[in-house]
């Protein structure tokens, strides 16, 4: 894939826009500069090739004005016959300037004609039944494969289909090919069949709503809305199979009986006649689609282009100024001294972690280490010469130990809200901890309040929303807000402010229902939906650039959350016929250069996400479960142990091992399941509080009592930072 997608824009010459699809064909939208490429089947290399070439081709050389000009203009112009002739021109000119792509069209036309693509009736045929258009087409794309017979007459028009060099030149020659056919092959004229109502071959009757997103976990949102501002691929054109124009629908005039600036078919005069052989290409395309044993294609779908993710990272800056703007942070300034007295407390509470963390990492550099003889005599050992030949100094080389980094993604749902207090808390135990033994970290909300872009949680736009909205092909970002709560990269006084206003939070999340809390937020930070799978999509691009920036050899990603993510949704344009698919079946995202198969849109596809950051960036993934309540609880522990197959857990003696694990470590750990290295579930409140009850033994207790009361006491005080204690082990 990201073969293809390299070798488009260098063909293009340009840094056009890739994106693939659930679509019939391909297509190039000359106005945007957008090439979209369907899931096809593989058909080799050069078939491939070909398809990109010949796209790139109209890229290069079709210009927008002609193609779409208006039907006075096209007047005597059938549209499959402006389909060959400007096929002949642009391929033409895209093997001159690449001779490289010479033999793989040819090839490639090669597998096509024999697969049937340009009717079978030109096989052995009599060639006194083709008209001329068809014997141009044949002979400009499998000429070398069969001998195409011309007349004196014909001949001329061939060779003038071979050099014609404009737009304009195309339509000449078209309307000349027309006349000479209707004077002297008058019986071959073949007018369009009207198309019935209905789907044509391989297409998905198109359905209102397919643009919007839905079934949220925390929200729900409206579909059946096409994101204002959405620039969309224009549907197929009557006989094109390769030029679409992107045109704003909300500009169309729908009094104008339906023609479209975005339709040529519907600006097209009714075809005075067709060219068979292109019209069986374009009824034979929907064959090189890559479907199912259903005939369904796997849902496409391409991560948000740099324009949209730029706008879903809230760096700290612009999220400290937005929180004085839109909160009121100041009052509560008189609360800094106990805030000081505070963070002393963590930093004792962390240092035994710190001290662990220390000699792991030690015992790593000292258990690889590896000892070598070097040519220097040593004078300590020169005495023993006699009885022994070891009398080499030795040098001790220890291995390097490795650079850590740890990014964090925290649930900001709404459903997270009553136990945010005790996540915040947890929070500033690890950030300290990270600065204590020097590992470089980003920690992140993620939420669906981004007001940067054209959609808030609910799918409804607003006057202030400036940015752009996803368009087709691409993933819906869902209002996608991805604030950056703290960075190791913060100057002093930006890590202070932020720590403060963690524990300022942590503070006044009292209730679910907790108005100071939410009087300190940015807009950006604000309790929205859970878009996990889209937090992770555009986290395979942080994370690659987190790890070049800090030199890192072992990424960590810790994900904090109390439910499953939301589906992932696919923008569509109500102007494409699409493919037929599966709505609930497997999902490709297009992520990085490179495919990721996501088994659903949901919970399987944060799974598959998860992997692919593992497999890509050599990621440990760590995953903290807040259940909610007993059931969730009891779900989410049956969900990891099948990993992703169960559905509740109701036996009591099933249940007894993880009530002993639990009461031990105040969690339940999975590794390897749900995507996640390790896997952490914890119930909600106070599971996560990092407060202990103090040690008090009794004033007449003997001396062994009290010594097991410390050491339950020191273990307690472990445990109690799950958070910490768990990242603590997973990372030295």
């Amino acid at each position: 894939m990201k073969h293809k997608t390299t070798l488009a824009k260098l063909l293009a010459k340009e840094d056009i826009t890739v994106q693939y699809g659930n679509y019939h064909t391909a297509w190039f939208d000359i106005k945007d500069r957008v090439l979209g490429l369907p899931q096809w089947k593989d058909m080799g290399k050069d078939v491939t090739d070909l398809l990109i070439g010949h796209e790139v081709g109209h890229a290069l050389f079709t210009p927008f004005e002609g193609w779409h000009d208006s039907p006075e203009k096209l007047e005597g112009c059938p549209r499959s016959y402006i389909n060959v002739i400007e096929d002949a021109r642009i391929e033409r000119h895209i093997k001159q300037q690449y001779a490289g792509l010479v033999g793989p069209m040819s090839r490639g036309y090669k597998k096509l004609f024999a697969d049937g693509f340009f009717g079978e009736a030109v096989i052995n045929t009599n060639w006194e039944e083709i008209k001329l258009i068809d014997k141009i087409n044949l002979k400009a794309k499998v000429g070398n494969l069969m001998d195409v017979p011309f007349s004196d007459e014909e001949i001329v028009f061939y060779n003038r289909a071979m050099t014609t060099e404009t737009f304009g030149e195309v339509t000449e020659l078209v309307r000349d090919i027309l006349a000479f056919t209707q004077e002297n092959t008058p019986e071959l004229i073949q007018k369009p069949e009207p198309q019935p109502e209905g789907n044509t071959p391989g297409q998905q009757e198109k359905e209102d709503g397919e643009t919007g997103p839905s079934g949220h976990d925390d929200y729900q949102e409206p579909t059946g809305e096409k994101p204002e501002g959405k620039s969309e691929a224009q549907g197929n054109d009557e006989g094109d199979n390769s030029n679409k124009s992107e045109d704003n629908p909300t500009q169309n005039n729908p009094d104008d009986e339906g023609e479209s600036q975005g339709n040529v078919e519907n600006q097209t005069p009714v075809e005075e006649d067709i060219s068979a052989t292109d019209e069986a290409f374009r009824r034979k395309e929907h064959t090189l689609l890559d479907r199912d044993e259903r005939g369904r294609q796997v849902q496409v779908g391409n991560e948000p282009r740099k324009e949209l993710r730029d706008q879903f990272v809230i760096d700290y800056a612009t999220l400290a100024a937005d929180r004085k703007k839109f909160g009121d942070i100041e009052q509560y300034a008189n609360r800094i001294p106990e805030f000081k007295m505070y963070m002393k407390d963590v930093k004792r509470n962390v240092n035994y972690a710190v001290k662990e963390f220390e000699m792991r990492k030690a015992a790593y550099r000292y258990s690889r280490a590896q000892t070598a003889k070097t040519g220097s005599i040593d004078v300590n050992r020169l005495w023993s010469y006699k009885t022994n030949e070891d009398i080499f100094s030795r040098v001790t080389k220890l291995a390097d130990s490795k650079n850590h980094g740890m990014m964090m993604l925290i649930d900001y749902s709404g459903s997270m809200c009553g136990t945010m207090g005790q996540v915040m808390d947890q929070l500033l135990h690890l950030v300290t901890f990270c600065k204590a033994v020097n590992i470089p970290f980003d920690v992140y909300g993620f939420t669906t309040s981004n007001k940067n872009l054209g959609r808030d949680a609910y799918g409804y736009t607003e006057d202030d929303y400036a940015g752009p909205n996803p368009r087709e092909g691409e993933i819906n970002h869902s209002g996608l807000s991805l604030p950056q709560i703290v960075s190791s990269k913060l100057k002093k006084g930006q890590f202070e402010e932020a720590m403060f206003h963690i524990w300022l939070r942590k503070e006044l999340s009292v209730s679910s229902y907790s108005y100071d809390e939410r009087q300190i937020l940015s807009k950006f930070e604000q309790y929205g939906s859970t878009p996990l799978n889209e937090a992770l999509i555009n986290s395979h691009r942080m994370i690659k650039e987190f790890k070049n920036r800090n030199a890192v050899d072992k990424m960590n990603l810790v994900i904090i959350s109390d439910g499953d993510a939301n589906r992932v949704n696919v923008c569509r344009s109500k102007n494409i016929d699409y493919a037929d698919t599966d709505s609930y079946g497997p999902t490709v995202i297009n992520v990085d250069g490179h495919k990721v198969l996501m088994d659903d849109r949901g919970k399987r596809g944060t799974q598959s996400l998860l992997e692919n950051l593992q497999k890509r960036y050599g990621v440990k993934t760590l995953g903290f479960f807040i259940a909610d309540g007993s059931s969730n609880y009891w779900y989410k522990i049956s969900d990891a142990q099948c990993n992703g197959e169960g559905y509740g857990m109701y036996d009591n003696e099933e249940r007894k091992p993880y009530n002993r694990q639990y009461a031990k470590h105040k969690c339940v750990t999975f590794t390897d399941t749900l995507g996640y290295n390790e896997f952490y579930i914890v119930k909600h409140g106070n599971a996560l509080n990092t407060e202990d009850d103090g040690f008090a033994p009794e004033d007449d207790a003997t001396k062994g009592q009290i010594t097991s009361q410390f050491k339950k006491y020191s273990k307690s005080k472990k445990n109690n930072k799950t958070l910490l204690t768990n990242f603590g082990k997973a990372v030295a």
